[in-house]
């Protein structure tokens, strides 16, 4: 790599599967140039630490959060470290995806190739695929309240926002959009860096050959032939408030919004019907809906 494209991986955890997150260092270890490790106060970070001693310490550094802060926040502390690294890109991770060989690499040559036909590049995300179902995630493009949904072949698809595990920002887009939305404290956060970035013009795309292991929600359940993931209630209130936050956000599309307001009254009978822990659901859910309309943000203070 040149120094243009010098990498940090920033890896989020809260209480990982200590072996995988060692298989998931080594071979990132492999790809780019240092690993930085965001802790959010889980509850095995001995064991974490541990395996961390047997890496490089110039190439592999951990950041331990006195509280678990969110996503967000955890984000944008790895961003600022790899930036004080000298990274010129930071590539996003969740502690549970794991990534195929030369998976930074295509997303590297992918990017290149649609700079010099003269794109406006944000950031460049992977192929999903779950391992265990052999299920690979389409690409998904909104068109007005609608959804085109792709299957990358050959060449780069663009796509209306990216998961945010797996994907490739550059600092210094990340200087121009600014950084991860805090007060969502986890979900949607991805959703909303995409729309600010497109917002100033900036183009999102997948690349077809960087292929990456992630699960969407705890499962994934089959509803009238369609794949729809499940979280437990706790995740509801964060879906819920925060789907209100991008309904009334300026810098969301009509057509995402609509789609919203749409899917909210679905989703929650739905997860109803699927819950097994129905009251837990029903109280987390309302609570969070009331929140969002309330523009509450932060971490749930609510406790069933």
């Amino acid at each position: 790599m040149n120094k243009s494209e010098l990498v940090s991986t920033i890896i989020i955890t809260f209480n990982p599967q200590i072996e995988r997150i060692r298989f998931q260092i080594s071979r990132l270890l492999l790809q780019t140039n240092t690993v930085i490790i965001v802790d959010n106060n889980s509850s095995n970070i001995e064991e974490l630490e541990q395996i961390l001693v047997k890496f490089n310490p110039e190439k592999v550094h951990i950041v331990k959060n006195q509280n678990n802060e969110g996503l967000g926040y955890a984000q944008n502390v790895g961003i600022k470290k790899a930036i004080e690294l000298g990274a010129a890109k930071v590539l996003l991770m969740d502690d549970d995806s794991t990534i195929e060989d030369n998976f930074v690499g295509e997303l590297l040559k992918a990017e290149q190739e649609l700079i010099d036909k003269g794109e406006k590049i944000g950031a460049i995300g992977p192929v999903y695929f779950n391992k265990e179902t052999n299920e690979q995630y389409p690409v998904t493009k909104y068109i007005g309240p609608f959804i085109q949904r792709k299957l990358p072949k050959n060449t780069p698809v663009k796509a209306s926002f990216l998961i945010s595990s797996g994907t490739l920002i550059s600092t210094d887009v990340l200087k121009d959009v600014g950084m991860m939305n805090e007060e969502l404290f986890i979900d949607y956060i991805d959703v909303d860096w995409s729309f600010r970035a497109r917002k100033m013009g900036y183009n999102l795309y997948v690349a077809p050959f960087a292929k990456m292991n992630h699960v969407i929600g705890e499962k994934r359940l089959s509803v009238l032939g369609r794949k729809v993931s499940y979280h437990a209630p706790l995740r509801k209130y964060y879906l819920f408030r925060n789907s209100i936050y991008m309904i009334k956000n300026p810098n969301i599309s009509l057509g995402y919004k609509i789609r919203e307001i749409v899917f909210n009254f679905v989703r929650f009978f739905v997860y109803l019907i699927y819950s097994e822990n129905k009251k837990a659901f029903v109280k987390y859910s309302l609570h969070g809906l009331r929140d969002g309309f309330r523009g509450k943000t932060g971490k749930c203070t609510h406790q069933f």
